[in-house]
């Protein structure tokens, strides 16, 4: 399968394969998400490489173990590896995310990225994979998108990036810069997670703003079906949380949470070849 926005294709290797569509009855058996339902994953399955689906069989045929991935900004997220019970302890985890790590060098991405609780198991295969501490520790939020109102053009893309116009606030450090890539602060990136736009910062300088960037944001959720928008707010800004709260905001994440991101690009050439390979740009 060749990558529809012009990068190379996401190769797998080993005994870890792309999933399809023939697949659904069994990762939904594995998989156990919010909202992802055959519909939603059929969605994921045949966009191209805007997600990678990985599956590792057991001996006698049946899925034994599931990691879903996608493409956020130049990075591919790491965004969960689920292992049937008798694969458990079996090493699966750490072999299918190794695979997934090879397949975004070979296709193109700039590097790796995942969500990580510090103080959780997930730490330990983060330190293997190399990701490395990326902005503050903060909690993720998610806040509702109205269903009417104006839409973005239509796009057949999963990701991309959203442009915020802060003429007051340009000169102002934002709450949370882009934790994928350290441009512009009213640049910031975002990829179709189900049923939420995900954002990879937050430009305004304060959580007060939010509707600033609810209004640039909307458009682009509705027009790709997303109900809500997700954002990272700093996990030790008290006022910050207390504000969000008072507008009922949702809290996802358990815990304070770090964007680990591994980068592939090491040389003038290799960022040249990486520009020229961006899948979200």
């Amino acid at each position: 399968m060749t990558d529809s926005h012009g990068g190379s294709p996401l190769i797998l290797g080993g005994r870890v394969r792309r999933l399809t569509t023939v697949d659904i009855e069994s990762v939904l058996r594995i998989v156990d998400l919010e909202e992802l339902d055959a519909a939603a994953l059929r969605r994921e399955l045949t966009c191209g490489d805007d997600y990678l689906w990985a599956g590792i069989d057991l001996p006698n045929g049946s899925l034994g173990a599931v990691h879903r991935s996608m493409t956020w900004g130049n990075h591919l997220l790491l965004k969960g590896v689920f292992v049937d019970e008798v694969l458990r302890g079996s090493g699966a985890a750490l072999e299918l995310a190794f695979a997934l790590r090879d397949a975004a060098r070979g296709g193109g991405h700039s590097g790796l990225a995942a969500w990580v609780e510090p103080h959780k198991p997930e730490a330990a295969l983060a330190r293997m994979l190399r990701l490395r501490p990326t902005g503050p520790l903060v909690h993720r939020f998610e806040v509702p998108v109205a269903a009417d109102g104006p839409r973005a053009a239509a796009s057949v893309r999963s990701c991309g990036r959203i442009t915020m116009a802060l003429p007051r606030l340009a000169a102002q450090v934002p709450l949370v810069a882009d934790l994928l890539t350290g441009d512009s602060p009213a640049a910031i990136q975002w990829v179709h997670d189900r049923h939420r736009l995900v954002l990879s910062g937050f430009p305004p300088s304060s959580v007060t703003d939010l509707e600033l960037l609810v209004s640039a944001a909307a458009p682009v959720a509705r027009a790709n079906g997303a109900r809500y928008l997700e954002f990272p707010a700093p996990a030790a800004d008290l006022p910050a949380a207390l504000f969000l709260a008072s507008v009922k905001a949702r809290r996802l994440s358990r815990t304070p949470v770090q964007l680990g991101r591994a980068d592939f690009v090491t040389s003038p050439a290799d960022i040249s070849q990486g520009r020229k390979n961006r899948v979200c740009a």
